[in-house]
């Protein structure tokens, strides 16, 4: 059987294929941080998704894609559409895709809309193809969309991201954090735990 993000994944491409579109697409969250070889469990999947011209359609995407999943899902999957959250207390700042199996074989998945210029530079800085299998968002990134999120377990994420990382790695993970204004907050997540 086929997992739901192989699945999406398939659906993905073919949307990148029929806007005629370069797809930049990439596994963040909780299954990133395993897949980058660090023990944790998730209860979902993450994807963090741009199809499009960076110029002008950067957080531009998540209306189109989800009629074209409702689509190609024929019912067999529930897909919500939401746009991003303009309560700036709220972490998040991204539309989001949500994918529940509606038999519940799959873990609900979630795909975010990239909408900031270093989420794309993320992507780009990534050596996975542009179709087929879909890699882990970079260590140095992903810090920096776990320093947005904000929660405990990211920070425990943050953390044990930064014992693998490279000097180079940590270093643009700090200057990503200056960018996001969240390098007070980093410093104090590195500070508390293992790091003091």
């Amino acid at each position: 059987m086929k997992s739901l993000l192989k699945i999406v994944t398939k659906c993905i491409d073919g949307f990148s294929e029929q806007a005629n579109v370069l797809r930049l697409a990439a596994i963040v969250g909780g299954e990133a941080v395993i897949m980058h070889g660090i023990p944790r469990t998730t209860i979902d999947v993450d994807i963090l998704l741009f199809c499009g011209d960076e110029k002008k359609d950067i957080g531009n995407t998540g209306k189109a894609f989800a009629s074209f999943l409702r689509q190609e899902l024929e019912g067999k999957f529930e897909v919500k559409n939401f746009k991003a959250s303009r309560d700036p207390s709220d972490p998040l700042k991204h539309d989001l895709i949500i994918i529940t199996d509606l038999k519940k074989r799959f873990k609900k998945l979630d795909i975010l809309i990239a909408n900031y210029q270093w989420e794309l530079e993320g992507l780009k800085s990534m050596d996975s193809p542009h179709t087929g299998p879909l890699y882990p968002y970079p260590k140095e990134y992903l810090v920096g969309m776990k320093l947005m999120a904000g929660g405990v377990q990211d920070e425990e994420d943050i953390r044990n991201l930064f014992i693998i990382m490279s000097d180079l790695e940590k270093e643009k993970a700090l200057g990503i954090a200056r960018l996001i204004r969240r390098d007070k907050n980093l410093t104090r997540v590195l500070s508390e735990g293992r790091w003091s």
